[in-house]
């Protein structure tokens, strides 16, 4: 009779976790639980059954890798919705509101204009299509800090969730540990807590390890400490809201992710890379990297076409031994530029006008050039030939500077380096009377010039960019460079056409080309170039993105093979455990009819 009841109540157990598991078969991060089972023994002989735990039918192999697919996943599916978006800012090559479309249609308006300078509707054409490649490049470079104000958004609400999945972690591990030591089944409080951690893992790169009795070690793909046995983690951010292209986390206008663990011991995320994978991962690098270089690019476009056709190129006076340069009228940003031979190798110098001192030395990244030795100097500084003399020698250059009635004069008295060529690159500020560059598009109506006092002029600049308002009042000015010059006069606007259209070496940091080949070409070709780039790397990544979801949705399907629950599998079980309690019950029904028979005796 013993035996008969302990199989009842085993077999109804049996029911309860199969009609729990049908229940559950469409609950997300449930996995199917089956009985362990263990024979009652008394002295030698056994007397019944008892259940000894409810066990989860996981696969831990799997898990593991469904966690650092699943990783991956988030990370490439925000990279190509932000890439995505990037790219539709910048249009496709050749699209009716592409930036390349807004430049070519700029330059045929100068082209008209070259044919015709004294057609005062060739002239508003000019300033018209300046004016919405001006605007394109505004609105451009506000929906790129956008993205990156929702980027710095999105790692906040992210920092949130991490934080209350932590939380519900740390309780649901002192729930399984007390159930545990009751001797109740973990199962169910087991399944919850894996639902945070995979919660987690979609955010970060996450590594988890059994330390027995419940408990659980969670930490980054880099080994920091997110849970463990002393406590959970905080993750802490601060949102910056609005962000504008001159704020960065290296320069503490943005937030890195803090994290702090129960002992005092805070880490920044970010700054110690201890991010590998995960849609936060992706997040910082959008924030950080990827959008600032979009802008960068953008800067890049509106400062070549401002000091294309502002910046009047002064050829140097020979003389004995070098070159004379002016300085006359130079702005903060202004260049001079000396070219030599030294030991059969064309190199270069090139002189920065910088009146912030702050901002020295300058690195030779400045200019795109790898054979360039760039240095900053204030040009109207009293002993600013002697400085630049001396700058000049500490970096193993051996051309002597000296004050001339322009600006400096450099020679050299080296028999094995020869100066052959000098220039210099003096910003327009008026429209007439300062030569045939024209400031055509100014830095909020005041003139670009690249400088580097107090930070990069550069920066940011494609959301500043705006055409001359004086130009705007009197569009004749795009012809007359002089008081005298006649209506005809195609001078200034064939200057500016071919200024426009001139190869050009473009930054660095814009992407384009390496250090040892610098992009070389012209404006259009340039912003040709950028388009087809981002375009590019929005293709590449979805393909990415799809893989790897393609992977997860593997992964996901071998997981439920092996751990989720199979309903007709259920039924089976089902069958057989109604069969068990049926066979129970009978031996219970024919023990009670041999004690009623033996008590009618």
């Amino acid at each position: 009779m013993g035996a008969a009841l302990s199989g009842l109540k085993t077999t109804q157990r049996g029911l309860d976790v199969v009609s729990a598991n049908i229940a559950n078969s469409q609950t997300i991060g449930y996995t199917r639980k089956s009985l362990t089972v263990e024979p009652i023994v008394s002295g030698s002989y056994t007397t019944g059954v008892q259940v000894s735990d409810v066990r989860r039918e996981l696969d831990l192999y799997l898990q593991k890798q469904l966690r650092i697919e699943t990783g991956g996943a988030a990370y490439a599916s925000q990279r190509a919705s932000s890439l995505n978006s990037l790219q539709r800012i910048f249009g496709t090559p050749g699209g009716a509101l592409s930036l390349d479309t807004a430049v070519n249609d700029f330059s045929s308006a100068l082209d008209a204009l070259a044919t015709s300078p004294e057609d005062q509707s060739a002239q508003a054409k000019v300033i018209a299509q300046a004016q919405a490649l001006a605007q394109s490049l505004n609105s451009a470079s506000r929906d790129v800090q956008s993205l990156r104000s929702d980027a710095d958004g999105k790692i906040g609400d992210g920092v949130a969730t991490a934080n209350e999945a932590l939380k519900q972690i740390e309780t649901l591990t002192d729930q399984i540990r007390a159930a545990d030591a009751r001797g109740e089944s973990t199962s169910d409080l087991e399944d919850l807590r894996d639902a945070q951690i995979d919660t987690l893992s979609a955010l970060m790169d996450v590594r988890v390890d059994d330390v027995g009795n419940g408990g659980v070690r969670i930490k980054t793909g880099a080994g920091l400490t997110l849970f463990d046995e002393s406590g959970r983690a905080t993750l802490s951010f601060n949102r910056a809201g609005s962000i504008s292209p001159d704020m960065t986390r290296e320069g503490g206008e943005l937030s890195g992710i803090t994290i702090t663990r129960p002992s005092g011991q805070s880490v920044d995320l970010l700054a110690a890379g201890q991010l590998r994978s995960g849609s936060l991962k992706a997040l910082a690098e959008l924030r950080d990297e990827t959008l600032p270089q979009a802008q960068a690019q953008l800067d890049e476009i509106a400062a070549n076409l401002a000091q294309a056709l502002g910046t009047n190129v002064i050829k140097g006076d020979a003389i004995t031994g070098g070159v004379d340069l002016t300085t006359e009228n130079a702005s903060p940003g202004d260049r001079l530029s000396v070219t030599y031979s030294s030991g059969g190798v064309t190199r270069s110098v090139t002189i920065v006008n910088v009146t912030d001192s702050s901002q020295l030395p300058l690195d030779d990244g400045l200019t795109s050039d790898p054979n360039d030795t760039v240095i900053g100097i204030d040009f109207n500084s009293p002993t600013a030939a002697a400085d630049l003399d001396a700058a000049l020698q500490a970096r193993g250059v051996a051309i002597d500077v000296a004050a001339s009635s322009k600006g400096f004069s450099f020679t050299s008295g080296d028999p094995a380096l020869t100066i052959t060529d000098g220039a210099s690159r003096i910003t327009a500020t008026e429209l007439t009377g300062d030569g045939l560059a024209l400031p055509v598009f100014t830095d909020a109506g005041a003139p670009y010039s690249g400088s580097l006092d107090g930070g990069s002029q550069r920066t940011g600049f494609a959301g500043r960019i705006t055409v001359n308002p004086d130009l705007v009042v009197d569009p004749a000015k795009l012809t007359a460079y002089a008081a005298d010059t006649g209506a005809s006069d195609a001078a200034r606007p064939e200057f500016l056409r071919d200024a426009l259209k001139a190869d050009r070496s473009f930054a660095l940091d814009s992407g384009l080309g390496g250090a040892s080949r610098p992009f070389t070409g012209s404006i259009s070709e340039f912003t040709q170039g950028i388009i087809s780039q981002q375009a590019s790397a929005s293709a590449s990544a979805s393909r990415i993105s799809e893989g790897q979801s393609l992977v997860v949705s593997t992964l996901t399907d071998k997981f439920s093979e092996a751990s989720g629950v199979d309903v007709d599998q259920e039924m089976g079980n089902l069958i057989q455990l109604q069969t068990a309690y049926g066979a129970n019950a009978r031996v219970v029904t024919a023990v009670k009819e041999m004690m009623d028979l033996l008590l009618r005796i």
